[in-house]
């Protein structure tokens, strides 16, 4: 009997946002290793094209696109141009975010609707508009989600609010279309050395406080959600749907 090969993506069509830097990037990369014909779509074209650069030689292939994903036409127009590009769609990557450090008196409504609108409001419209052609062959949604949509913390209301409720996004569509043949699950990070967080990387006391705090004594680095968004894109999770995967050295298992 011949095992099949359950984390084999060749030909799989992939739409990742936030490809332009950090996570996004190092999954896009991923999976064109694994030969995904890859969309990728963030605001910075420098960025895209870095990633295109770094694509050129993957048996999948890249193809950059430029759009604001604040905005929801821009957002629909982005996943119907990327199914139009690539025949069709079998994963969606939810991804691009950002985030604001303040104290809730502190954060205007001006930027908690700019928080929302990328980190919960984006992922929501990109599932919608996606839907027919994920559950044309049976699909994946992975949305990256972030420890701090599990847990809280202090002068950080706005984000945390938008990653709670990208879990609750993730296992309410889940559901919805547990009998469709699509899975929806999503990536709970811990700390990452990306762009997202310039001030600690910057401020050495505080960044030593918070390895301190992670069992494993360290940073985790971008491309380590590489292969757990392979997992979730391939074979190897079609019986796992609703489900969030933390990957965070082990700083909420304490």
């Amino acid at each position: 009997m011949t095992t099949p090969d359950f984390f084999d993506l060749t030909g799989k069509r992939a739409l990742v946002t936030g490809a332009s830097r950090g996570i996004g990037r190092a999954i896009a990369l991923a999976y064109v290793e694994r030969g995904v014909h890859v969309v990728g779509a963030a605001r910075s074209e420098d960025g895209l094209k870095e990633t295109t650069s770094l694509a050129a030689d993957g048996p999948g292939s890249f193809t950059a696109y430029a759009a604001d994903l604040r905005s929801p036409s821009s957002i629909e127009g982005c996943v119907h141009d990327a199914a139009a590009a690539l025949g069709g769609l079998d994963i969606l990557v939810n991804n691009a975010a950002d985030d604001h450090d303040s104290s809730i008196e502190d954060t205007s409504l001006e930027v908690y609707q700019r928080v929302l609108e990328l980190n919960l409001q984006s992922c929501w419209i990109a599932v919608r508009a996606a839907s027919p052609y994920l559950k044309e062959g049976g699909g994946k949604v992975l949305n990256i989600a972030s420890i701090l949509g599990l847990v809280a913390m202090r002068d950080d209301s706005a984000y945390v609010a938008a990653k709670h409720g990208l879990v609750g996004l993730t296992r309410a569509v889940a559901l919805e279309w547990a009998r469709s043949g699509v899975q929806v699950n999503a990536i709970a990070p811990g700390y990452v050395e990306t762009a997202m967080l310039p001030d600690l990387e910057a401020n050495e006391a505080v960044a030593k406080y918070i390895r301190r705090q992670i069992p494993m004594g360290r940073w985790s680095q971008p491309e380590e959600y590489a292969g757990p968004a392979v997992f979730l894109a391939s074979g190897a999770s079609d019986y796992l749907t609703g489900h969030v995967l933390v990957v965070d050295g082990g700083l909420t298992a304490q």
